[in-house]
């Protein structure tokens, strides 16, 4: 029996992106898929445009609470046995779950797989914008939570996310991951697209990058914690 992979969509007034974002995931070519868009409190038309994609996405709406909230909400109805998310304006490659689900095959031990990503300007965005834009176009590693694939266990050991960090939950709750000692793999294939463009959330809220700094913190507190924990190896004769 094929394993059901829930997909957690969380989104924003995203009516510009999210029937583009829906599509990638429709395009895969793994099923079977349980699709769920969490629409957090939008007032652009982003549920009427999700509630075209019925039956085959699920749309819950609950009033503004922030995108950790919403993603922990997605979660909460999942019902695959494996977990993975999307924000409503990225893509993911046709592949991405069926070569993360093979990684998974290959050794069942695995608790995340990652892949790599590649950024790419949205066609509405101008030049000029583009070079006040410093982001590299190549792939790169992702450790990103639209470019991860977990076990639903797996992540449930770790707990839902951050609903005190509206930018940096992620990095918390793959700190913690780490933390528990669960095992990761980062594929060499590009897995996720992830949009550039002018309504970009880390650049319409850069006065809370600031909440990365005690992310970063509980990370490095959690990994000093354990390390104290480690036996101590006996000393050679």
């Amino acid at each position: 029996m094929e394993s059901i992979v829930s997909v957690v969509i969380p989104t924003y007034n995203g009516a510009a992106y999210i029937r583009e974002t829906l599509d990638s995931v429709l395009g895969q070519t793994y099923r079977p898929l349980e699709i769920l868009v969490v629409d957090d409190g939008s007032t652009d038309g982003t549920g009427d445009a999700v509630a075209a994609y019925a039956p085959h996405v699920t749309l819950i709406a609950q009033s503004r609470q922030g995108h950790p909230a919403a993603r922990n909400r997605g979660v909460q109805s999942a019902t695959g046995d494996f977990l993975s998310f999307l924000d409503h304006d990225d893509l993911w490659a046709p592949d991405k779950i069926e070569t993360q689900l093979a990684c998974f095959l290959r050794d069942p031990a695995l608790d995340l797989v990652f892949g790599h990503i590649r950024n790419f300007f949205t066609a509405e965005m101008s030049e000029a914008d583009r070079r006040l834009v410093a982001v590299p176009l190549r792939p790169l590693p992702g450790l990103l939570q639209g470019a991860m694939l977990a076990r639903r266990t797996a992540f449930h050991r770790v707990g839902p996310f951050s609903q005190q960090l509206d930018m940096g939950d992620f990095l918390d709750w793959y700190g913690r991951a780490t933390t528990l000692g669960l095992k990761t793999h980062i594929l060499p294939d590009v897995v996720l697209h992830r949009r550039i463009h002018a309504a970009n959330f880390t650049r319409t809220h850069g006065h809370l990058r600031k909440q990365y700094l005690p992310a970063v913190k509980q990370l490095l507190d959690r990994r000093r914690a354990a390390a104290a924990q480690e036996p101590k190896g006996e000393g050679k004769l």
